[in-house]
């Protein structure tokens, strides 16, 4: 069992006052005490976009959803001529590009953009019979294109419009080869991985646990393999190297549990997601029983799941994904909520198209992130797998000595080669 908390401090600039606030919850399994969600909601009624950077209204014109063959592309214009642009999820999006055209671009054509926030709780609210993944995706390639066009207009970067510049390197950890993890024998996975450690100089990097199913199978793909990889990894990275470790949903309570006592023995830094994504009460448990942090939270879509989450203490360290959770404006609301409590944010990347380049917009922003957050080799390739053709607007978006660097450039940093745009043709309702 965990034998100290910590006591946590509401902030005059999250809940507006100055009272101390008590711990949301004690990790004491015995207790059935409703935790006080007063904190949480006052963090929640805070403005996310800074609406003084635009004195006028930013009405929106337009608003296509562009594709060629299984790629998607958002670009969107206002009156008065910015434009804003943004690559769909590299394979979601082709499942869920309908609600694009049929639930949400109604709602944001002829609205004004400096409305984000409200927009944004509309769409995700008012669409309650099909809420979901796939919903959110499209949500935040919209969101995505906005803050595109304003950070255009207002000629600063995204993260200006969100928050304060407070991170402005991004220390990764490696969060690739999630198949090989599962399917190569520990010894020849842990190669793949040495090899990507050595190019991009990561200081933390992360293993895949079972078999991955979400199914809390408690299968692995082959005996004894995930607890072999646990200690090879750190017999050959060493005792320096901040290593923690994915379940995807593969494991009961029990199971979870015994992994778990395997970890802090190895002195892992997190335990991520061991149960299905959707079992709160027993990821509770498991976060009771265990000292290793627990990580989680990138599947979930509902801000009111990850209010309970954060106010019964499921989880030490939060990981919406910009995509799956519906855009950083989202993310934003629930890192601010994890701040009253104490608690961190790394957000979860999801691989291919784009995604790097939206975690490294909103990072440096957000005030309680985590030490190291997800990178992916730099994936660029689209759903189609071609390579996107896009330029940094400042400086190179590379990874040097395991760091990342907060884009410098207008909008969301970046430009996408007009002809590669030209590709692709609009979706008509």
């Amino acid at each position: 069992m965990k034998t100290t908390r910590r006591d946590f401090l509401a902030t005059a600039a999250l809940a507006g006052g100055s009272a101390a606030l008590l711990p949301l919850s004690a990790r004491a399994a015995t207790s059935t005490r409703r935790p006080d969600y007063t904190p949480l909601d006052l963090a929640l009624k805070q403005p996310v976009l800074k609406r003084e950077y635009f004195p006028a209204p930013v009405i929106i014109e337009t608003l296509e959803l562009l594709r060629d063959r299984d790629n998607f592309i958002c670009r969107v214009r206002s009156k008065d001529g910015a434009e804003g642009i943004s690559l769909g999820h590299p394979f979601i999006s082709k499942q869920g590009y309908p609600l694009f055209t049929h639930a949400l671009q109604r709602q944001f054509i002829g609205q004004d953009a400096r409305d984000l926030d409200h927009l944004i709780y509309l769409a995700t609210e008012r669409n309650v019979k099909i809420q979901g993944v796939p919903l959110c995706v499209q949500i935040a390639t919209i969101e995505f294109a906005i803050l595109d066009l304003l950070g255009n207009l207002a000629r600063r970067p995204v993260r200006e419009l969100i928050g304060d510049l407070l991170h402005p390197e991004i220390s990764i950890y490696l969060g690739h080869l999630l198949s090989e993890m599962r399917r190569l024998p520990p010894e020849e996975s842990l190669v793949l991985l040495a090899k990507d450690q050595r190019e991009t100089q990561a200081k933390a990097l992360k293993l895949r646990a079972g078999r991955g199913d979400n199914l809390a199978s408690d299968i692995d793909n082959a005996p004894g393999r995930t607890e072999k990889l646990i200690r090879l990894a750190r017999e050959k990275f060493g005792p320096a190297m901040t290593l923690m470790i994915d379940g995807n949903g593969s494991y009961s309570v029990q199971e979870a549990i015994r992994i778990g006592r395997i970890l802090e023995e190895q002195k892992y830094y997190f335990y991520e997601e061991p149960l299905p994504w959707d079992w709160y009460e027993d990821q509770k448990i498991v976060a009771d029983t265990l000292a290793i942090k627990m990580a989680g939270g990138e599947e979930e879509f509902s801000l009111r799941n990850f209010r309970w989450l954060i106010a019964h203490d499921a989880f030490d360290i939060l990981q919406p994904d910009l995509f799956y959770f519906g855009g950083m404006i989202r993310t934003m609301q629930v890192a601010r909520m994890a701040a009253v409590a104490g608690k961190t944010i790394a957000p979860h990347m999801s691989g291919g198209g784009l995604g790097y380049v939206y975690l490294m917009n909103f990072v440096p922003s957000c005030p309680n992130a985590e030490r190291f957050h997800e990178f992916k080799m730099s994936e660029t390739t689209d759903a189609n797998g071609t390579l996107v053709p896009i330029q940094s607007k400042g400086e190179p978006f590379t990874c040097v000595d395991g760091i990342l660097k907060a884009p410098t450039g207008t909008g969301l940093g970046l430009t996408i080669d007009p002809a590669y745009v030209r590709t692709h043709r609009p979706v008509a309702v």
